[in-house]
């Protein structure tokens, strides 16, 4: 049996002369040296027309690699190595070249995707990257964080 498929399987590849994939090139991360962490303001704020609980991150890259926009990123606790986990935090981390990556433990409330209430902008003139984002709205949100 093994004989057999073994020729058949001979017979195709001298019928089909497809090449095997080619071998690719391992891509290197990105080895910068980092300069240290970026000046940052956080706010609480809260919309007083639906009683959203929400922050308001402003981190300023000065010396930010050209044609570069930072990046941010919502972590379980679970998911990081730094700190204790505690079900009660996640947290919203900020990384742009050559600063060191910046993280912030907020409270693991769910927060509010929608687009009105998610917002980033990056001002590339004055190299500041604001995140404002809104928690949802639940009652016990309020007699925990207020």
């Amino acid at each position: 049996m093994y004989s057999q498929n073994a020729a058949r399987r001979a017979k195709e590849d001298a019928n089909n002369p497809n090449k095997p994939a080619p071998v690719r090139s391992k891509i290197l991360p990105r080895r910068t040296q980092k300069i240290g962490t970026p000046g940052y303001k956080v706010v609480k704020q809260k919309d007083v027309s639906t009683g959203q609980l929400s922050l308001l991150f402003r981190i300023h890259y000065s010396e930010i690699e050209k044609d570069l926009q930072p990046r941010h990123r919502f972590v379980s606790t679970f998911a990081q190595k730094v700190e204790s986990q505690d079900k009660n935090y996640q947290y919203v981390l900020f990384a742009a070249e050559p600063y060191d990556t910046i993280g912030f433990k907020i409270p693991n409330i769910r927060i509010d995707k929608d687009p009105t209430k998610l917002l980033t902008h990056w001002n590339p003139d004055t190299k500041d990257f604001t995140l404002q984002m809104f928690f949802e709205a639940t009652a016990d949100n309020y007699d925990k964080y207020t």
